[in-house]
């Protein structure tokens, strides 16, 4: 094997390690966290976020396992138990808030403000790492929740906003009740500069996807997606997927 080889499948060695190590810390941590506080109770809404915060990276991880005798887990049954485990995490996630209703419920628009608000105070006074996340992930449950008692909320200004937490209000509705206008959604994940937020912007481009049908996706909207170069490894692998249904590829 050459020294370039060498040095990519020890670079792929590291990352199946360090993606072992930090799914067995979560579950540690998950383990601890039950022993220290026994009546603490985990709803389903973490539930999912813990999944959906996971899944990306499972792919790496299992699809370098071998099992003793030489049996190999091939990727494409591992892809099916992910997308299983993403559609459960999807159903406790948007489960529960009712749907889109007829008629607003007045708090909902102020809570929408407040929350967006709140997204932006969290990324500015906390330092980058697992804790904001979480903080953020919770943030984004809450939108899910109150987008959903809004019946015609402004996503065309909120897409288009220079507020970053009216632009996550807007992709944690889409990823609720999805809706038709790819072209809306692709431009402004495309060009969303917070990480956070285009995560959750792919996700809500991927309902739309089904919503219209990748037959119907129209080029216009593909190219601006290949386009786009996330660097996080995670929305770089849902991107991916995204465009591998929308061409029809396995």
């Amino acid at each position: 094997m050459s020294e370039r080889g060498e040095r990519g499948e020890r670079n792929r060695a590291w990352r199946r390690h360090l993606v072992a190590g930090a799914v067995s810390v979560l579950a540690l941590g998950v383990a601890v966290a039950h022993l220290v506080k026994p009546d603490l109770k985990i709803d389903n809404v973490t539930v999912a976020l813990l999944v959906i915060a996971i899944v990306p990276w499972l792919r790496t991880l299992f699809t370098s396992i071998e099992l003793p005798g030489g049996l190999r887990v091939e990727f494409r049954d591992v892809e099916q138990r992910i997308e299983a485990a993403e559609a459960m995490a999807d159903a406790a996630l948007v489960g529960g808030g009712g749907g889109a209703g007829d008629t607003d419920d007045p708090a909902a628009r102020e809570d929408v403000r407040r929350l967006a608000a709140e997204y932006l105070s969290v990324r500015d006074t906390m330092r980058s790492g697992s804790a904001r996340t979480q903080r953020m992930n919770g943030i984004l449950a809450r939108l899910v929740r109150a987008t959903q008692r809004i019946a015609d909320p402004e996503l065309t200004a909120w897409l288009r906003s220079s507020d970053g937490g009216l632009r996550l209000a807007a992709y944690a509705r889409l990823y609720a009740v999805p809706d038709d206008a790819l072209d809306l959604l692709a431009d402004a994940v495309v060009d969303e500069p917070l990480a956070f937020s285009q995560y959750w912007g792919i996700r809500a481009l991927d309902k739309a996807v089904d919503l219209v049908g990748p037959e119907n996706v129209r080029s216009s909207v593909v190219r601006r997606l290949e386009d786009c170069r996330p660097n996080g490894a995670d929305r770089a692998h849902l991107l991916n997927r995204l465009l591998a249904k929308i061409h029809g590829l396995p």
